[in-house]
């Protein structure tokens, strides 16, 4: 594939690109605009560049702002709240409508990697099952980092490190990129408390 009548980020006039197997394999300067074959594509002189990253997005809870109960205070922790009454309303159908959403909107701006935190600390990891299902089928348009994320913490979570466990022995858990603790939401906890976390996660 050739793209032609493209600007380039630090270069002067036009240019055009040509692409094999997915990699640029040259990038030629033009004297000026060229009439694109037709198996190529006019860039019209737009700028051409490598796609964007989103390297933190949480998919499992776009578009959910005021179902049921709206963040009043604007805060982090009003919104860990809310986001706790709108995750026992979560179904599969629910999720995979919202991310697929939410990634045509970022392919149309120009991302194509992104990396989700998912929250784990549902029993029935609905979220994640439906977030992981999805990711075969977008590899085409993006690449898809899934980061299991307690976002109600470990030992602050009823059954949360008995849960974390069961995730971590989970096959569907290979297609997660990593888990991340959350120890600052370990909200009373103590600074023993956070390290108890840390230690359980690594020797699992």
């Amino acid at each position: 594939m050739i793209i032609n009548n493209a600007k380039l980020r630090g270069k002067q006039g036009l240019h055009s690109i040509e692409c094999e197997n997915g990699r640029f394999v040259s990038i030629i300067e033009q004297d000026g605009l060229v009439i694109p074959l037709e198996s190529s594509l006019d860039a019209k002189m737009n700028l051409l560049s490598a796609p964007f990253v989103e390297p933190h997005i949480h998919l499992d809870a776009v578009f959910t702002v005021g179902e049921p109960n709206w963040n009043l205070s604007g805060t982090l922790f009003e919104g860990i709240e809310r986001w706790a009454e709108r995750k026992p309303m979560l179904t599969s159908e629910d999720v995979q409508r919202r991310v697929l959403k939410a990634v045509q909107l970022l392919v149309e701006n120009g991302v194509q990697h992104i990396r989700t935190h998912v929250d784990i600390t549902d029993p029935e990891l609905v979220a994640l099952k439906a977030i992981v299902a999805l990711k075969e089928k977008l590899s085409a348009y993006i690449d898809l980092q899934i980061v299991a994320f307690p976002q109600e913490g470990i030992l602050s979570f009823p059954n949360g490190k008995q849960l974390m466990e069961k995730h971590l022995n989970k096959v569907l858990m290979s297609s997660v990129v990593f888990l991340i603790l959350n120890i600052l939401e370990n909200m009373g906890l103590s600074r023993c408390d956070g390290s108890s976390t840390l230690q359980k996660s690594m020797e699992s």
